[in-house]
Formats: structure tokens, C-alpha cells, sequence
């Protein structure tokens, strides 16, 4: 582990200073230094601080680097296991680690990839690891092995974990005591016929379950009484997050009185309370659960960045301190000791890839853990500024630009990178892919067009069915801007995008012909009606989410008419898609269709397959790929 000691704080805040003034580049840095994985995701303490776990690639696949931090030797603990990454890790006492683990696998029959979760405990003293749930009756067909509900904070010998069992001819959740030394679980609670979840405490107490007939009508049970109901068909901004710190109540999500969703206290004998958090223009963007309890701790929010706000005043003195030391950068507290003494922060910016350091408050000392992408300096990267516009109609759009680093911002050649989702947002974060292709003189440009999440309700619902409509003049608008600003070249424009943002990108081609001058699809979606039945079963609360987004709910022929690969015939520029081998979130029949289809139409296409990666791109070999690809077809079309 690399550690860099300072005095205090105050120096780190100098040191990170001088990195963001200083000069130039002399090279521009190679598309392997932005392909390769972040040298670390995150990072927790052991309860009692002794343990550090990382989460950090070996071998070009995520595995946990257990460090001993009271012991002489440097060199890590390695937890892997074989074709499979890290995902996340859990402490459960001071000694022992829960390692979970994923992989995408082939259904043994149909041969689809599905998703599968393994969860392990590993004892440090013992140097043992158990498999959790591995007698369970269903674990072997289970593909979500790790569905921990409770870590029962107060139980060093147990936690809590779910399964999907088959009673008769019903498939129903039932709740399971396990043992993490040997790894042997033990059912506690049957789930009803239409349970899909279990409300629990977490100490080992099980306070109450949700239910969620056929139509998605949802009911809440506390105590064995029958107190809050829900509709989650078309999604619901109503959830349950968990008890609050003290348990005095819960914390829920719900929408606030100007439409952003915000986070309230709640009871099930007094219903909702006060305001835990609420904004007029932004949503919650997540909510923050203590590492062992999964109690309500805080919440953050994005407006240009990310923010965050502790509801206990102790630990907002922390997160203020180190975001006055950390100062243009956003700071995430990642884990914490029991002892609030010792804590794992997270500091990035647009310019400042991820760094995570240990924070130890009686000294004020910072240790660097590690840097994610230790030989990319910030005078290597573009600069990042908002860009808000209006929509034709009105509507005030959000969004960002990034430039090339020593260009003047004109007449630039334009890269369009919608985010996916639809569901999702860009901001002024490090994004390793926009900084790729800015760094090869480019401009970027990000837009938060309707339909994108963190700005309330109605500014979600207004995409609904504007796919092939509304969602694409949003764009148009914002690049129109740049042109008519002199900012960028109108003959060198080209659209590119990953998942929803690759459906964005063929959809700008075809429905978009003559503003592109290209367009690169990373899994994208072109066949709609696909998309929906693969996506999810026929009344599933995902199925009814996104018929609601593409506008089937109300049009059923919206599946055909915003469906890129029902109009290969209006293509007049050069497609390149690009699409993983195991994808399992938009299978790879996404991409073989659309480029069927253009070819069928005569239309000039490429197609690249990442072998054995996934939507995700967990592989730095393929990041590498697909940066390289990308950058050959943007050279061929719109470079200098």
C-alpha cells in the first residue's frame, strides 16, 4: 500500500492546489492510462480499524486487498475468485470480512448470460473463507447468492440473507439466519405468496415485510398491521431507505412540494413527519447507510456536483473539514472505524481523477491509499464548465462541456456524449472516457436533456415518449448553441453513447441525419420490442418503468416508431457499434440487429464485440479496446 505522510491537513490542501495550477503536459497521455481500471474502486475499515480492505484490480479482474494496518508486513491479504469479480465488502466483526463477488454466466440450457452473486465471510484470524448460504434449497439455482438484509451489527456470529424458494408451484422470498464460520443457513421467516421484501433493523430484528400483488399495488406491513400502500407500476418515488440512527423512525423517499424527491421521517403510527432533507430544484441522489447497521445516516444530491449533508453533527464537521481541505473537489466519507476515529475519504473532481486517503482525526494526519489513475495529472485533462441552454420550448437545460486541454474554444470537431439511463445524470465529475476523448482535441459536450433524473419529477416524466421526439431537439438545441457560439465545426460533429446514451446515439443518426457527421453505439438499444420483453417479465415493475419512458403505456406503436432499427433507411453517416460479449443489462442482439438492419438498407457500418465483458466494462484490456476503436472511427471522421 502507498502511503504519503503529511503534518496536517492544510498540506494536503497545498499539495493537491499545486497539482491543479501546474504546468502543462508535455505528452498527451495514452488512451491505455484512461482504459486501464481505477487502481482502486473503494475502500473499508474493519470495525476496530486494524483491517483495511480495497477493492483494486490484480490481474486485470477486481479482487480485495485485505491490509493489516498494525501488522509490519505491507503486502495484502488477496481475496479473488476464479472468472469473477469484487463487487462489494462488508466487515461483520473486527476479524472477518463478507467479500461479495459477480459474474456474468451462461443459462444452462437457453445459453443467455444471466447475472450471478456469490457472498463469502473470510476470516483474517483463520485465514478460512465459507461459502454464505451454500445448503440453502435453492442456492444452486439462485443466481443472487448474496442478498444480505441484515448484518445484524450486534452479532458477530450471524447475519441475515434472502433467498427466492419454490413452494408448490409459487416462487416465494424467505429470510435466513447464517452462519458466516461455516457458512450454513437456517430459514427464520417464510415470505407470503407476493412478499419482496423484508423490513429489518439492523440488529436481527424483523419489523415488517412488503408486498406487491400482480397489478404492482404495493402494501407495507410493521408489526403485523397493514399501514402505507403504494402503486410502483410506471416506477414510484415513494421507498422505504431504513430506520433512522436512534430507530426512532423510518427514513423514506417521497415527493416534495415542488416535485424534487426528498427524504422524510416516517412512522407507521404517526405517518410521515419532517423534512430530513429536501431541495426545491434537486432530487436526492442517494441515501448514505451506516457500513454496519444500514441505518439512515445522510443523503447526498448533485447540482453541478456531488454533495453530501450528515444528519449527525459530528460527522458533518468531518465532511465539512475535508472538503474545506480538498477545496473545487467533491469528498465522499467511504467507511469510518467504530470509534469515529479513522476514516476512508474519496476526493475527485473534473480534473482530479479519484484519490482515496486515510483521515485520522486526532492528528489531522492523511495517508494516501491510492490514487485510481496515478500517471493522469490534472494539466493533462480539459477543462470542464457547465453549459445550461434552453430548449426550443422553454425548458432550461443542464449541461456540460469539456475542451480540449491547450485548444481555444473554436471551431472545435464535437463529440456528443449522451449519458444512458434514460434515468441517470452526467455532472462535474472525472469521467474517464469524456477526458479520452478530449485529450485527443476534442470538445464534449454532456446534456442533462429531458427525461434525466436529479432535477424532480416532472422533468423525468417529460422525456416519457419523446424518445424519437422532444429527448432528440434537446440535444439538437445544445449543439446548435455550440455552433452558433463558434465553439465548435458543424461539419465535425459526431454523436457517441453507452447503453440508453448508445440508443441516444443511433437515434441521433436516424432520426438526426443531417446535424452528425457520425455516431458510435456502446450497447445501445435499436429494437424496443425486444428490449421490453428481454428486459423483464410481461408485468414486472421494470417492464411497466420502461413502457412508461419509451411511451407504450399509453402508444404501443412507440415501440416501433422510436425504434432506430425500424428506419435504417434514413442513415446517411457511418455507424460503428460496439457491444460486449456477456452483456446481460442489453444483450448483445441489440447491436446484431441494428447492424443487420444497415446493412440490409446498404448503410456503411461497423461492429466490434468485446470478448467476455459485460454493460459494465469491468475489463481494462476492453476499456482499452474500446477507447482505441472509438478514437480510430472519430479520427476517420471528424479528426483533424
Amino acid at each position: 500500500m502507498k502511503f504519503c505522510r503529511a503534518a496536517g491537513a492544510a498540506l494536503v490542501a497545498l499539495a493537491i492546489s499545486l497539482l491543479v495550477t501546474g504546468p502543462a503536459a508535455a505528452e498527451v497521455p495514452s488512451l491505455d492510462a484512461f482504459g486501464a481500471l481505477p487502481q482502486a474502486e473503494f475502500a473499508r475499515l474493519s470495525p476496530d480499524g486494524r483491517y483495511l480492505a480495497v477493492v483494486k484490480p490484480i490481474d486485470g479482474r477486481e479482487k480485495a486487498a485485505i491490509y493489516d494496518l498494525a501488522g509490519t508486513n505491507a503486502k495484502p491479504q488477496l481475496i479473488g475468485m476464479q472468472d469473477a469479480m469484487v463487487s462489494d465488502v462488508f466487515w461483520k466483526s473486527n476479524t472477518v470480512a463478507i467479500v461479495v463477488f459477480h459474474a456474468n454466466v451462461a443459462h444452462k440450457y437457453t445459453k443467455n448470460f444471466r447475472s450471478s452473486t456469490r457472498a463469502f465471510a473470510i476470516d483474517m484470524a483463520t485465514k478460512k473463507a465459507s461459502l454464505l448460504m451454500f445448503d440453502a434449497p435453492y442456492f444452486k439455482k439462485n443466481y443472487l447468492g448474496s442478498a444480505i438484509v441484515d448484518l445484524v451489527a450486534d452479532q458477530p456470529g450471524y447475519l441475515y440473507m434472502a433467498e427466492v424458494d419454490r413452494k408448490d408451484v409459487n416462487y416465494v422470498v424467505d429470510l435466513y439466519q447464517v452462519d458466516v464460520a461455516t457458512g450454513h443457513a437456517s430459514q427464520i421467516l417464510g415470505g407470503g405468496p407476493d412478499t419482496v421484501a423484508f423490513v429489518t433493523d439492523g440488529f436481527g430484528h424483523v419489523l415488517g415485510r412488503v408486498d406487491q400483488d400482480w397489478n404492482l399495488h404495493n402494501t407495507v406491513t410493521i408489526g403485523g398491521r397493514e399501514v402505507y400502500q403504494f402503486d410502483s407500476k410506471g416506477g414510484t418515488a415513494f421507498s422505504i431507505e431504513g430506520l433512522l440512527a436512534d430507530g426512532s423512525a423510518f427514513a423514506v423517499e417521497r415527493p416534495s412540494s415542488s416535485g424534487t424527491t426528498g427524504l422524510y421521517s416516517w412512522t407507521a403510527a404517526k405517518g410521515f413527519g419532517d423534512a430530513l432533507w429536501e431541495n426545491a430544484n434537486y432530487d436526492v441522489e442517494g441515501v448514505i447507510g451506516d457500513e454496519r447497521t444500514g441505518r439512515v445516516i445522510g443523503v447526498t444530491y448533485v447540482d453541478d456536483v456531488t454533495r453530501t449533508k450528515y444528519f449527525d453533527p459530528a460527522m458533518q464537521r468531518i465532511q465539512d473539514l475535508m472538503e474545506k481541505t480538498f477545496p473545487g473537489q467533491s469528498v465522499a466519507i467511504m467507511s469510518r472505524d467504530a470509534a469515529n476515529k479513522t476514516y476512508v475519504i474519496q476526493t475527485q473532481g473534473p480534473k482530479n481523477p479519484p484519490v482515496l486517503s486515510r483521515y485520522t482525526s486526532d492528528n489531522h494526519q492523511m495517508d494516501l491509499i491510492e490514487e485510481a489513475y496515478p500517471t493522469l495529472k490534472p494539466a493533462d485533462l480539459g477543462d470542464v464548465k457547465p453549459y445550461p441552454y434552453k430548449a426550443r420550448d422553454g425548458l432550461d437545460i443542464r449541461a456540460y462541456l469539456t475542451l480540449p486541454p491547450g485548444k481555444a474554444p473554436k471551431n472545435l470537431p464535437l463529440v456528443v456524449f449522451p449519458h444512458g439511463g434514460p434515468e441517470a445524470r452526467d455532472s462535474m465529475a472525472f469521467d474517464w472516457w469524456a477526458q479520452a476523448m478530449a485529450t485527443r482535441g476534442y470538445a464534449v459536450f454532456q446534456p442533462n436533456f429531458r427525461g434525466s433524473s436529479g432535477y424532480g419529477w416532472n422533468f423525468i416524466t417529460a422525456g416519457d415518449g419523446e424518445w424519437a421526439g422532444k429527448v432528440q431537439t434537446d440535444v439538437q438545441d445544445g449543439v446548435q448553441k455550440l455552433i452558433a457560439d463558434g465553439t465548435v465545426d458543424p461539419k465535425r460533429i459526431c454523436i457517441v453513447g453507452a447503453s440508453y446514451g448508445g440508443y441516444m446515439a443511433l437515434a441521433g443518426a436516424t432520426f438526426s441525419p443531417d446535424l452528425y457527421a457520425c455516431a458510435v453505439s456502446f450497447a445501445g438499444v435499436s429494437d424496443l420490442d425486444r428490449g421490453v420483453e428481454e428486459g423483464s417479465s410481461w408485468e414486472s415493475e421494470a417492464g411497466s418503468i420502461w413502457r412508461r419512458r419509451i411511451g407504450a403505456d399509453k402508444d404501443d406503436s412507440k415501440l416501433k416508431t422510436a425504434a432506430p432499427k425500424n428506419f435504417a433507411d434514413k442513415v446517411k453517416i457511418p455507424v460503428l457499434l460496439v457491444h460486449s460479449e456477456k452483456d446481460v443489462t442489453v444483450p448483445i442482439k441489440q447491436s446484431e440487429v441494428e447492424e443487420e438492419a444497415l446493412k440490409h438498407a446498404g448503410k456503411p457500418v461497423e461492429f466490434v464485440t468485446l470478448d467476455g465483458d459485460d454493460h459494465y466494462l469491468e475489463f481494462g484490456d476492453t476499456r482499452t479496446k474500446l477507447l482505441k476503436e472509438v478514437d480510430r472511427f472519430l479520427a476517420a471522421h471528424i479528426g483533424n
